[in-house]
């Protein structure tokens, strides 16, 4: 009996008890993963997580356009006229003769006035003298004036010209109108003296804009 009763017994003992999972283990995980999350987003490259560079073309930024006034338009039309610039080269030209002129003629005059009107004026009056020097002044200025304006003249309208008909602005165009204003200037003297007034006057226009202009 006594056996019987303690084997129903030791069958209605209740088992131990079995460790059970707490629930607070999943919050903790939960957490933790969520700090190592935070963790990682705050300790990865500030370069990473700026946004990307915008690739939309740029703008075209346009200059203004300054329209000239038209008496700047005809102004501009009036000096790349030819005949304009041979009307001032032949006054600019006509300018610097009458200073040569006059230059040289002062230099004859300074070796007294025997040497310049003749030996018959040294028994002169000096008024009279002094008349025929300033005459001697005079003359030689026109002429080299006139000289001079005749030659800028029509070099500048030979350029010019020259110029329009090539479309080019190079150092042949100078070469061209002298060679072409030397030989109109020495037209009276025939066709050798046109073709060396040609050649002189087109060689140094071509000498002058290599050297001195650097064209």
């Amino acid at each position: 009996m006594e056996s019987s009763q303690t084997e129903s017994s030791s069958a209605q003992s209740p088992a131990p008890p079995t460790m059970e999972a707490s629930p607070l283990e999943p919050v903790v995980s939960t957490s933790s993963s969520s700090s190592d999350a935070s963790t990682s987003s705050s300790g990865s490259d500030p370069a990473s997580s700026q946004p990307a560079p915008s690739t939309a073309p740029k703008k075209k930024k346009w200059d203004p356009v300054s329209i000239p006034p038209p008496e700047h338009i005809q102004m501009q039309d009036f000096m790349d006229n030819c005949f304009a610039k041979s009307a001032m080269s032949f006054v600019m030209g006509g300018v610097a003769g009458g200073a040569f002129g006059l230059f040289t003629a002062s230099i004859e005059n300074s070796g007294g006035p025997t040497e310049v009107l003749g030996p018959d004026m040294r028994d002169r009056p000096t008024r009279v003298v002094l008349r025929e020097m300033a005459k001697n002044m005079k003359d030689k200025s026109l002429s080299y004036a006139k000289g001079f304006a005749y030659f800028g003249a029509l070099y500048s309208f030979n350029e010019c010209v020259i110029e329009k008909y090539r479309a080019k602005h190079d150092r042949w165009n100078p070469a061209l109108a002298g060679c072409a204003t030397g030989a109109m200037m020495a037209y009276g003297g025939g066709p050798q003296a046109m073709c060396i007034g040609c050649a002189s006057v087109g060689a140094f226009s071509l000498a002058i804009e290599h050297f001195l202009l650097g064209n």
